[in-house]
């Protein structure tokens, strides 16, 4: 018995993992990316996992897949290139039409709630006319739709990352009880995130703590854990290595190397004392806080607030044209959602599940992860 959710555009779990430590049994995803299911087949072996074109995949033909069990909530995290005010903003880029995925499924199985995930910048799309067109195909199916910009620093992750959480509900419930409230901490650093994994140097790979951990945080994402999954570093030559130990703690590459050259990209160096920037899909825009190295896998994740018994699957990287179709493990760090942001958004929501849907009403088993969030910079 429980709650019962439906991951779309599932990427390797980010979202999946908030629904199911927040205690909602997860019993559907799909993904396009064969690397990414990898992941979170591994990581969720007992959710039907299925690779495809979503807009080939018969809602119908899941709810016979799944015995007609109850779904309580479908969630969403819609490739968001074609809103990213970093890219190129194509009114026609295709991408911006796979919220209609979503649609369907919402109008085939009426869940009583759904949530999109998404940029920031999918408010000023169009100058906010392609919102606008999203929230009306929804209310036209009767949902009553909310959405709030959440920033993943304000929940305990140790990265200021800012996404839009569109929720929809079947009641018409108040604003102020469908999105979570932001608990007045000290935002999680980077040191504090991952100092006991910064052991590592160059060309290096370790499956075992070598440090005590040093903060909450710490002691959070290393529950459960006994070893250290994708942790190794990249075997920089000397010339890439001296660059990088130019560039001052949180400062970019170009500005610190234009008159010595430049990197092929830009790259940004940690700042130990702050939350990190946004973490990307690509491993060459950060620096390691105080080695001459790009973060590992595992740094990437913690900051992202994966646990460290998530293990991604896949190639590690992957460069060239490949890029456009692989998705190595960074690629499927920066593409998730931050785990405790879900987890706190997915929280919330399960109260007002057991608030207004009182016949709904049964026990609810939450993981460690929830009960261990509050105490981060507690």
């Amino acid at each position: 018995m429980g709650y019962n959710a439906i991951d779309l555009f599932c990427g390797c779990g980010g979202m999946g993992l908030g629904l199911e430590t927040a205690g909602f049994n997860v019993l559907y995803a799909n993904d396009l990316n064969s690397d990414a299911l990898k992941t979170y087949r591994h990581n969720f072996p007992s959710v039907i996992a299925e690779k495809g074109d979503i807009s080939r995949i018969d809602p119908h033909q899941i709810k016979k897949q799944l015995k007609g069990k109850k779904i309580h909530m479908i969630t969403a995290g819609i490739p968001c290139q074609g809103f990213s005010t970093s890219g190129k903003r194509n009114p026609q880029d295709p991408r911006n039409k796979l919220f209609k995925q979503l649609l369907r499924f919402v109008k085939s199985i009426r869940p009583e709630m759904f949530v999109m995930e998404n940029v920031s910048g999918l408010l000023s799309m169009q100058e906010g006319n392609a919102f606008e067109k999203i929230k009306n195909y929804f209310m036209a199916e009767g949902y009553h739709v909310s959405y709030r910009i959440l920033s993943a620093v304000d929940f305990g992750v140790p990265q200021n990352r800012k996404r839009i959480f569109v929720i929809g509900t079947l009641k018409d419930i108040p604003e102020n009880e469908i999105f979570p409230h932001i608990k007045k901490n000290f935002p999680v650093t980077v040191r504090e995130a991952i100092s006991d994994l910064s052991f590592l140097g160059i060309g290096e790979k370790e499956t075992h703590y070598r440090i005590e951990p040093k903060s909450p945080y710490q002691k959070l994402m290393r529950s459960n854990s006994s070893m250290i999954h994708n942790h190794q570093s990249s075997r920089h030559s000397e010339k890439i290595q001296k660059r990088f130990a130019k560039i001052p703690q949180g400062k970019d590459s170009r500005r610190v190397l234009k008159k010595s050259g430049t990197l092929k990209r830009d790259c940004y160096r940690l700042a130990p004392q702050k939350p990190s920037r946004t973490v990307t899909t690509l491993p060459e825009d950060f620096v390691h806080y105080s080695k001459n190295r790009i973060p590992t896998v595992r740094e990437l994740a913690r900051l992202q607030s994966f646990p460290d018994t998530f293990v991604f699957l896949g190639p590690r990287t992957t460069g060239g044209n490949r890029r456009k179709h692989d998705c190595p493990q960074y690629t499927q760090v920066g593409n998730a959602v931050p785990p405790l942001l879900a987890n706190a958004v997915f929280a919330n929501l399960l109260g007002v599940l057991q608030n207004y849907h009182a016949s709904d009403k049964t026990s609810i088993k939450k993981k460690s992860m929830q009960k261990l969030a509050p105490l981060i910079r507690a």
